[in-house]
């Protein structure tokens, strides 16, 4: 299988078709880089919603995926409930990486939600915040 089966990308309907054949079969882990493309285009919200929602199931998601989503994650010029759907997507992911990559991984998160709590934010995003705050503590409470 090609990393990235996706193709045009402003042909969404087919470009969906396929992504949900994909997660279906189980087979994201595959096409991550395919992934990676789609969370970057800026040019259609549902490709990306439909991509944040699933990539928790990716067992063993790349280093780059994962900053990926961080990135959405941060990006205060990407509107809110993409930045939510990127927080739980995180949270899923951060059960899913290496052991020898979660502190890694777990620190940039923690970088960003530091930041993020720097300045005001609405409600409902400060909410998930604080939930991809928790998520980290008690998995870090775990550890100990």
């Amino acid at each position: 299988m090609k990393q990235d089966p996706f193709g045009n990308l402003t042909d969404w309907g087919t470009v969906l078709d396929i992504f949900e054949e994909l997660a279906e079969d189980g087979r994201l882990v595959e096409c991550q880089p395919g992934l990676i493309r789609i969370l970057r285009f800026k040019g259609n919200w549902r490709l990306r919603e439909e991509v944040l929602k699933r990539v928790g199931e990716i067992r063993a998601p790349s280093e780059d995926l994962f900053r990926q989503v961080l990135t959405v994650l941060a990006d205060d010029n990407v509107y809110y409930d993409a930045r939510v759907i990127a927080g739980d997507a995180l949270a899923a992911m951060l059960k899913n990486v290496h052991a020898a990559s979660y502190e890694e991984f777990s620190s940039a998160v923690k970088k960003i939600i530091e930041k993020l709590k720097q300045t005001p934010q609405p409600p409902f995003f400060g909410e998930a915040v604080e939930r991809l705050d928790d998520e980290i503590a008690a998995a870090s409470m775990l550890e100990n």
